[in-house]
């Protein structure tokens, strides 16, 4: 009789949370605390207007000062208080993140379509700006385990290759 190793667990079986920050990395939203006020401001009038997670997480990315780590929002940081604002953007961003980290990858290909119809930028354009620059990998949480910046990457690459892949521009037309 041979022995058979045991059946790996799947992930959705497993009863703990996957992390994708390190343990002593950001604070858990019980932790976070800001302004109500704030939260709504965030929530509804700046972050619901984007078509998807993948923009949300590019705009919250472009919010955050590349010296200090600082999240700071022209009108907001005015109103609030820088402390608040970074706190706040900082937790949206990290919540977009972890969603994003779940996506399936063909998810991936439809908010990278829907982004770059969103900014009205020429697809072809950008898809091999983003393949030179890479910029992506600039938009993800400071606090981000690596592997979880990774996955990201790879499943943004991903994307980019099926939108470039020949024929394709021309099916979305």
């Amino acid at each position: 009789m041979m022995h058979r190793p045991p059946e790996p667990k799947r992930l959705s079986d497993s009863s703990a949370p996957i992390e994708f920050f390190p343990p002593d990395g950001p604070p858990s939203e019980e932790q976070q605390t800001y302004p109500d006020a704030l939260t709504c401001q965030v929530s509804d009038v700046i972050l619901s207007v984007l078509p998807n997670d993948l923009t949300r997480m590019i705009y919250l990315a472009s919010l955050r000062d590349c010296n200090s780590g600082l999240y700071l929002h022209p009108e907001l940081s005015h109103q609030h208080g820088v402390s608040s604002v970074d706190r706040a953007l900082r937790l949206f961003h990290e919540r977009v993140f972890r969603r994003l980290l779940t996506t399936r990858s063909p998810e991936y290909v439809l908010q990278l379509q829907e982004y770059i119809r969103y900014t009205r930028g020429e697809t072809h354009t950008v898809l091999n700006t983003w393949k030179c620059l890479q910029a992506y990998r600039a938009t993800v949480p400071l606090a981000a385990l690596s592997l979880s910046a990774e996955l990201f990457f790879l499943n943004i690459e991903i994307a980019l290759e099926i939108l470039s892949a020949p024929g394709q521009e021309r099916q979305d037309s």
